[in-house]
């Protein structure tokens, strides 16, 4: 049956006449070199201008024809790549009224104070620390932050938990400050994790790392003679842990934001942000040390591994990948990372989900939920891939937004979104005029929570 499920989803990408139609100081400095804006001062009306003359949009990312051995030359190693875990960035354990959720990379910079240690973010703070310390672009990074804010946040006071429901406002009792990413299913957070459960498997919790999942990426390189969880190392591991979703929940659930943009991201963001970039290795590997590191984990003597929740933290010695236009990771670098996911797991761009059983997945066309903007294919050119990245975001917040906003604060978060990812978006782009969430009904897991 599990085959059935994985050939159905080949079947809609290859043969569906729809379908083929075509914050933070640092260490020596870091982030202040040569090439380096800071674009978290900039107001959003200029960063278009900014973005066109840095081409951060338009970076080329060559991948080599073989999934997994991206061949990009980054630039000269610098020794500003290097994070600071002493003094104030010193790792520290959460607190007992701290917040750590299901992003290993998140807590890791919470636990070293590059976020605030609560583990309550503000937009920009976020957007600013992921990309000081990781070297996600701004112009991915933003709106990534804005997402949450606005879907799982509170958008008055521009502020997001990067776990569960933080504690409300004394003067905001009415708003909240949102459910935070670990209350954010479907909308943000989704299933096929790479080390995280289900909801509907976990009751819920989606915060916890599962060590069975870990360890299945764990082995598919911890005995090559150099090991490196590579673009090609996860891809192996977004097939696996996309049909294990498939396989062992009956609600599993793929929505069109939080399946094939972040749930994918999930997956390639571990080598493009966790490689060690350092002298030796200039342009990133990431070794069993690292990952486990990152990921919380501890191997014992007999081999078994241990996981401690909300320890995650960035190893010493560690090098980010270099900042500027040519080095950072966009939204390009991602749509072709993707591309090389599906080269292993084809299923990775087709929405949709099973329908009450397990291995029961039925994809919908992309076409009909986007009012012809996009379809499946669509999400395979980079290039139409961007652009379905920002104008997903500007069709699926507002549908959100509504379900508990009104009046002036329901008018504030639209404002917001618009002032703040505009700038990034190609005028080019197929817009989405009318999104069409009645896919959703046939699918059971669209219901959770």
């Amino acid at each position: 049956m599990k085959s059935l499920a994985v050939a159905a989803i080949a079947t809609l990408l290859t043969t569906a006449p729809s379908f083929t139609r075509a914050l933070c100081p640092f260490k020596r400095e870091a982030g202040t070199g040569k090439g380096d804006i800071d674009l978290a001062s900039v107001n959003p009306s200029k960063l278009r201008q900014i973005l066109e003359k840095r081409d951060l949009r338009d970076v080329p990312v060559n991948h080599e024809d073989e999934p997994g051995l991206n061949k990009r030359q980054f630039t000269a190693f610098n020794e500003n790549q290097e994070i600071d875990v002493s003094g104030v960035h010193a790792w520290t354990p959460p607190g007992p009224n701290d917040i750590r959720g299901p992003c290993p990379g998140l807590n890791a910079l919470a636990n070293h104070g590059y976020l605030p240690r609560s583990g309550v973010v503000g937009l920009v703070q976020g957007a600013t620390a992921v990309q000081q310390v990781y070297g996600l672009a701004f112009s991915f990074a933003l709106p990534l932050s804005l997402y949450a804010t606005l879907v799982d946040g509170d958008p008055i006071a521009q502020t997001w938990s990067i776990g569960k429901a933080p504690p409300p406002l004394l003067g905001l009792p009415i708003i909240g400050n949102g459910d935070g990413l670990s209350g954010s299913h479907n909308k943000y957070e989704g299933d096929a994790s790479p080390t995280r459960g289900d909801y509907y498997l976990n009751s819920g919790d989606v915060s916890t790392l599962r060590v069975p999942l870990f360890k299945a990426l764990y082995d598919l390189a911890k005995d090559d003679p150099v090991p490196n969880y590579d673009l090609r190392v996860l891809a192996k591991h977004r097939k696996y842990t996309l049909e294990n979703s498939i396989s062992t929940n009956p609600y599993f659930f793929w929505p069109p934001f939080a399946g094939p943009a972040v749930s994918n991201a999930a997956h390639t963001f571990i080598p493009a942000l966790m490689s060690n970039h350092s002298a030796e290795y200039p342009n990133g590997i990431l070794d069993k040390e690292t990952l486990k590191d990152f990921f919380a984990i501890t191997e014992n003597p007999d081999g078994s591994l241990s996981y401690r929740p909300g320890y995650e933290r960035i190893p010493y010695n560690w090098y980010r990948r270099p900042l500027g236009p040519q080095n950072e990771y966009t939204t390009l670098s991602f749509a072709q990372d993707l591309v090389v996911l599906a080269q292993t797991a084809p299923g990775v761009v087709a929405v949709g989900g099973n329908t009450g059983t397990v291995n029961s997945f039925a994809g919908v066309n992309l076409a009909d939920i986007t009012g012809g903007a996009y379809n499946t294919q669509d999400l395979l050119n980079p290039r139409k891939f961007v652009c379905y990245f920002y104008q997903i975001s500007l069709a699926v917040v507002p549908d959100i937004l509504r379900s508990k906003l009104l009046g002036t604060v329901l008018a504030t978060a639209l404002n917001l979104l618009q002032n703040q990812l505009q700038p990034f978006i190609d005028p080019n782009c197929a817009k989405i005029a009318n999104y069409n969430d009645d896919f959703a009904a046939q699918f059971p897991g669209a219901a959770l929570p």
